[in-house]
């Protein structure tokens, strides 16, 4: 059964392929490959318009350098298919990678297959396919996904992984791939989601790009099973597994402890956690439904406590057995504020309201 839990207000307020260089690339081999550290940091463009500035160490600098400085080595880019602001569309998601490549970052794609955000409590599909039928509508997957990867391929920033989907728990691209009470929509939905993965693929050629498939079920292991047992049994065949988890709508620690256990071990599959975010401040505490029961404790709403909830979460993920979890995102790391105002998702930014570096940076690139 799906939770059917609205979620949107979390990301309305709320990475990148293997260095492109100039020879061939071998397979990423995710077993020999570094553990990935970084964040979607999809915001930066947005943030830069407003005039906005980041520093790390009390100088100013260029936020892919602060990144790459604090230890950083991977990034993620949320694309949208025709967003009425500009961004996070293939325009800037391509300049965006030629910077994180500069700066030495690998980069992950995130499909959300609509014109703004999709999460759980929404998937809302992009204008332009808004009339299509459902096979239709799978082929705009395919070639939207197709053309995508293809371009940054070209340009000699390849991802390392893409996502199709962004937090598809409840399907995507609604109302055709929505899922109901027990199996209905699956079929449509399996339809859908195999369209963009053969849409990776095909871009891809004889190139290795991993696949991921992305739940928000970081704590809720029940949920993560029955969605993947239903896909499995659809033969949507995919690389990688990558959750959410926030303590406030997911759970305590020890509940993400056992689903990336339990998951990684029920499907042979690496783990990443592709979404996390603590507060800083304790202006949080109220925002996106948070009471202070609702966070994790012994970890205070301020900059120590964002760093140490982060520092346990990397060592829960390089913790799941067999040496399967392989990875962590932050969820919009660089959201400042803009326009003198608080701004919705700065308060689990890692970076103050002036744009100064806080502890959770060098956490997250394991200096600290």
């Amino acid at each position: 059964m799906v939770d059917k839990t609205p979620r949107g207000a979390q990301h309305e307020g709320g990475v990148n392929t293997l260095l492109a260089l100039m020879v061939v690339l071998p397979a990423f081999s995710s077993s020999k490959d570094p553990f990935l550290r970084g964040g979607d940091v999809s915001e930066i463009p947005q943030i830069e318009d407003a005039g906005k500035a980041f520093s790390y160490g009390g100088k100013a600098m260029d936020p892919f350098q602060i990144m790459k400085k604090a230890g950083w080595n991977f990034v993620r880019f949320r694309v949208w298919n025709a967003p009425k602001d500009g961004y996070c569309d293939k325009a800037h998601t391509l300049a965006m990678a030629k910077r994180a490549k500069d700066a030495g970052l690998r980069i992950s794609i995130d499909f959300h297959y609509s014109d703004s955000w999709a999460d759980p409590g929404k998937q809302p599909k992009p204008a332009a396919w808004r009339n299509l039928p459902v096979d239709k509508l799978a082929d705009a997957v395919h070639d939207f996904t197709a053309d995508v990867v293809s371009a940054l391929i070209a340009q000699g920033t390849p991802p390392i992984m893409v996502q199709v989907g962004n937090e598809i728990t409840a399907g995507m691209l609604w109302p055709e791939g929505k899922l109901k009470e027990g199996s209905e929509g699956w079929d449509t939905l399996a339809l859908l989601v195999k369209a963009g993965l053969k849409g990776v693929h095909d871009a891809a050629g004889k190139s290795k790009i991993l696949t991921m498939i992305h739940l928000d079920r970081g704590g809720d292991k029940a949920g993560a099973i029955w969605w993947f047992d239903e896909a499995k049994k659809r033969g949507i065949e995919f690389d990688t597994i990558g959750l959410s988890y926030y303590p406030w709508w997911h759970g305590h620690l020890d509940a993400l402890v056992d689903t990336l256990k339990v998951v990684s071990e029920r499907y042979r599959k690496d783990v990443y956690v592709v979404e996390t975010a603590y507060p800083w401040t304790e202006k949080a505490v109220g925002s996106f439904g948070i009471l202070e029961s609702k966070l994790e404790p012994g970890y205070a709403p301020n900059p120590d406590g964002q760093a140490k909830f982060l520092a346990k979460v990397t060592e829960i993920v390089k913790g799941v057995p067999k040496g399967r979890g392989k990875g962590i995102l932050y969820w919009a790391p660089m959201s400042i504020p803009t326009n003198g105002r608080l701004g919705g998702w700065s308060v689990f930014a890692t970076f103050d309201d002036k744009g100064s570096g806080l502890p959770a940076i060098d956490v997250l690139g394991g200096k600290l």
